[in-house]
């Protein structure tokens, strides 16, 4: 304990443990707590924006029922193709669940670095969220494609 009441802790291989030493992995620490918020935020906007999508999608294909097709016209209305409702409500359901996986990846691999940095393990309650939330995707493209 220090003149403070700080604890300090020696790291292997120091001799001495002096203010700049102490004050530079205290630094060192914070920043690596910054980057793993970060990396939270991050996938916080991505749960939000997948979940925006996966929604969207869902509620689409279930007004599907009631709406067949819907003519998409080009740019330049050179062509027109018809797109199925259903296809339009799959693509956002299956984009949505897939990004969030994705994402949920990078940031597993993002704290997997800050980790063997230095960085303490904790629970991550963005992580637990998304992977809940890549469950409830594959729930209601299931429930799309079997008409439930």
């Amino acid at each position: 304990m220090n003149a403070m009441g700080e604890i300090t802790v020696k790291r292997p291989g120091e001799t001495s443990a002096d203010s700049s030493t102490q004050l530079a992995h205290t630094r060192t620490e914070l920043a690596l707590e910054r980057t793993a918020m970060g990396a939270e935020r991050t996938l916080q906007a991505w749960i939000r924006t997948a979940l925006s999508m996966i929604s969207f999608g869902f509620t689409i294909g279930k007004l599907g029922q009631a709406i067949h097709e819907v003519e998409v016209k080009g740019i330049l209305q050179l062509s027109s193709r018809t797109v199925g409702i259903e296809s339009l409500a799959y693509f956002l359901v299956v984009l949505g669940t897939s990004s969030l996986a994705i994402a949920t990846f990078q940031h597993w691999v993002a704290i997997r670095q800050l980790r063997a940095r230095g960085l303490p393990r904790t629970i991550s309650l963005p992580v637990l969220v998304a992977n809940l939330l890549v469950l409830v995707g594959g729930g209601a493209f299931m429930a799309l494609v079997l008409k439930l």
